[in-house]
């Protein structure tokens, strides 16, 4: 019997120099047979194109609904027309968003599965094999990290609620039990460890790089407490020349994908193909909290950041404009930019016992780029905190970095969520619950979440 790995293959996308070409060389299609849908390095290529689709495409799983979720499970963002269920932390078990980004991530999953497993066998020494098996591990290392944030207990390396683990393409209906935190952060490591080996030198914002695969390591060295390597690989990206701080925060989302000299990895848009409707949902289905608003009062970056037109608040991050002269309502998702991996290395260095004044100097780095004073805390605590409000004030109403601080460091017993959320429920909403579907897919096999 034929077997099928379903995927979508992105005909189009942004390639070289920020402009729109045609760069699959073999006719899309939306069903990869497993035994000949990659054949030659050529088909390898194009497949890892299709892959790097799902990143903006059907679903919008990793553009919108991973980042959105995020935010408002945390302090920045409020339901406007949508999100109630992750704004109270109570989302049920049949949610749409749950269930796109669940399979978004698997789909991910599989896709990168089944390229570097056809690339590897494919014969010959062609170096862009390695390249793209590179790629490829990078990718299925991000989804993973993902579902684990949102899906596992990650702030736990003892928990059994870690994922379901699969390196092979899928080919039947066998149902596999979930893996231990643990596991899953081994395998992101490995993945990362052979993509920094495998993948090119940075040469676009688009597709996985040696100094992309570091900073994505940087973040999970942090959550995986092991802070002194953390600390060491953040400051290789920091130290790299091959990006930089923007000159000012407002530049960071006036440029956006055209010549950015900060973002390490995001998503390409355009005005045609690319079209995913960011601005729109960043701005309507959700909005500005009162919580984000407030803290970011005397802030240089408050104006930026949030947008006040009239009665109107909007976030200032992602509002619509031109991309190649056509008006757009499409919008990019920053996976990594260097701003964070400052912060990254700097709450690193301070858990790890590093010197206070190298973790200030990193911090500092982010609010000189602000017009903001720098902060000269001395003491361990209080340095902390002020690294996780930092976060807040530059990365805020993005990706909902700040739920995932608030749970590492609740964990810990540093903070009360409470004090944030008086209606939050307690640990067992730290993460989201399986999808009921796939629950009942598995025959129970993937036991669900605590509490749930």
């Amino acid at each position: 019997m034929k077997q099928y790995i379903i995927a979508t293959i992105v005909t189009t996308f942004l390639f070289a120099s920020c402009k729109l070409v045609d760069v699959t060389d073999v006719s899309p299609v939306n069903q990869l047979e497993d035994a000949n849908a990659i054949t030659s390095v050529e088909k390898a290529q194009s497949a890892l194109y299709g892959t790097y689709g799902i990143l903006n495409g059907t679903g919008l799983a990793f553009n919108y609904y991973m980042p959105a979720a995020a935010c408002l499970m945390g302090l920045t963002m409020d339901p406007g027309s949508d999100g109630f269920d992750f704004a109270n932390n109570n989302v049920p078990t049949n949610n749409y968003w749950l269930e796109s980004m669940y399979t978004g991530g698997y789909k991910m999953i599989n896709m990168t599965n089944h390229i570097i497993t056809k690339t590897t066998a494919l014969p010959g020494a062609d170096p862009r094999k390695t390249r793209i098996i590179g790629e490829a591990k990078y990718l299925r290392a991000m989804s993973y990290f993902y579902l684990l944030r949102l899906f596992g207990e990650f702030y736990d390396t003892t928990s059994t609620y870690g994922l379901v683990l699969r390196l092979d393409p899928v080919k039947d209906a066998e149902a596999f039990p979930r893996s231990g935190v643990h596991a899953a952060y081994d395998q992101i490591n490995k993945d990362l460890d052979e993509a920094i080996l495998e993948t090119g030198e940075f040469s676009s914002t688009f597709y996985a790089s040696k100094i992309a695969a570091r900073a994505l390591k940087s973040k999970v060295l942090l959550y995986q407490q092991r802070y002194a390597e953390a600390a060491a690989m953040a400051q290789q990206v920091t130290m790299s020349t091959q990006r930089n701080l923007e000159d000012t925060f407002k530049t960071i989302f006036f440029k956006k994908i055209r010549d950015t000299k900060e973002a390490i990895f995001q998503t390409p848009f355009d005005a045609g193909t690319n079209i995913n409707n960011k601005c729109f949902a960043f701005n309507s289905w959700y909005v500005p909290s009162a919580y984000y608003k407030a803290f970011m009062k005397g802030d240089r970056r408050d104006s930026m950041a949030i947008v006040v037109s009239g009665t109107r608040t909007r976030n200032g991050k992602f509002i619509a404009g031109q991309v190649d002269g056509a008006p757009s309502n499409s919008d990019t998702e920053y996976f990594i930019r260097l701003a964070e991996i400052y912060l990254v290395q700097a709450e690193a260095i301070v858990r790890s016992g590093g010197s206070l004044e190298d973790a200030r100097a990193a911090l500092n780095k982010i609010r000189k780029r602000a017009l903001m004073p720098d902060i000269t805390l001395n003491d361990k605590a209080g340095l902390l905190n002020a690294i996780r409000e930092e976060k807040v004030r530059e990365l805020g109403a993005e990706s909902g970095e700040e739920w995932y601080d608030l749970v590492r460091y609740a964990s810990k017993g540093e903070l009360d969520i409470k004090t944030f959320k008086p209606d939050f429920m307690g640990k067992q909403r730290y993460i989201l619950p399986i999808p009921l579907k796939s629950i009942q897919a598995s025959g129970k096999v993937v036991v669900q979440n605590q509490g749930y």
